[in-house]
């Protein structure tokens, strides 16, 4: 879709065409593609599932200065073109960020929010201890050195094959992770969702580990709406104790941790009861105008 100002927004739809609409904010280096695997358990529970890339990564355009905080005025033009009123929100590991920003300043039309495996700001949470070695590298380049953060990317990732790349992951990730990364097949297959984070080269992704970095721009006690914070028991991405931190300064938040489930693997195999929990128990295919416009 074109927005106002010329820059191109692009988004993927799964699920059902007729049900509750969840907006879906992909992971760093990532893309639209991170919500595919849902797209089962969004047809069972009658979801409508929209993943938007963020600007600068997969077919949307890149915007120059770009924040955290720009992200809400991106998703509200996007739902008023698809014709949806009201929806929730959910938020992957970095996506997290632009899950509650959403839930924050647009409490009119987001109705719940589920952050998973979710980003913190890391400037309120004092430590980028816990995160990755490959994230807290390139956090620190993206904000001192984004050539080098660049390049980092380039040689990692445009420079490397799937397979390389996979058996990289292979390496990385706890089992419940590696076995997604086969369910999903090849390697093409497999990370399709990271090579189309790239697809317009790495300016996009650099500007989105600087905002992931950078200080939110919002408190999180303005979010109102019912939070549900979801995390696999074998996730070692983030910080130590983020879970607990985030629930005590959002005002209406639940905690779910998942045992068995990792980092990629968490959305796959709990998607049903994540969309079960956005839901609730108010929302059915028969109320679809109370959430679409017109």
């Amino acid at each position: 879709m074109a927005l106002p100002d010329g820059r191109e927004l692009a988004y993927e739809e799964y699920g059902d065409p007729a049900g509750f609409p969840v907006l879906s904010f992909h992971g760093g280096l990532s893309s639209r593609l991170d919500a595919a695997p849902a797209h089962g358990a969004a047809v069972a529970k009658g979801v409508r599932l929209v993943s938007p890339d963020r600007p600068g990564l997969g077919l949307s355009t890149y915007q120059p200065g770009r924040r955290l905080t720009d992200w809400p005025a991106d998703v509200e033009r996007l739902a008023d073109a698809l014709g949806i009123g009201r929806f929730a929100v959910m938020g992957w590991s970095a996506g997290g960020a632009y899950a509650a920003v959403c839930a924050a300043k647009m409490p009119g039309r987001v109705t719940a929010a589920a952050l998973l495996s979710s980003a913190v700001p890391l400037d309120l949470y004092g430590t980028m201890r816990g995160l990755t070695l490959e994230d807290r590298t390139l956090l620190v380049l993206a904000r001192r050195a984004p050539w080098l953060a660049s390049a980092v990317m380039k040689v990692s990732i445009l420079s490397t094959s799937n397979a390389r790349l996979l058996r990289a992951a292979m390496r990385s990730f706890p089992p419940a992770d590696r076995s997604i990364l086969t369910e999903w097949g090849t390697a093409d297959h497999a990370l399709a969702f990271v090579r189309e984070a790239v697809r317009q080269g790495t300016e996009g992704c650099v500007q989105d580990y600087r905002i992931f970095g950078d200080p939110w721009g919002f408190s999180l006690e303005e979010i109102k709406v019912p939070v549900q914070i979801w995390e696999g028991a074998d996730d070692r991405t983030g910080p130590p104790g983020y879970r607990a931190f985030l629930q005590a300064h959002i005002a209406h938040a639940t905690v779910t941790v998942v045992p068995g489930e990792g980092h990629l693997s968490l959305l796959p195999h709990q998607a049903p009861a994540i969309f079960a929990a956005l839901l609730g128990g108010d929302h059915n295919a028969e109320s679809t105008a109370r959430w679409n416009v017109g």
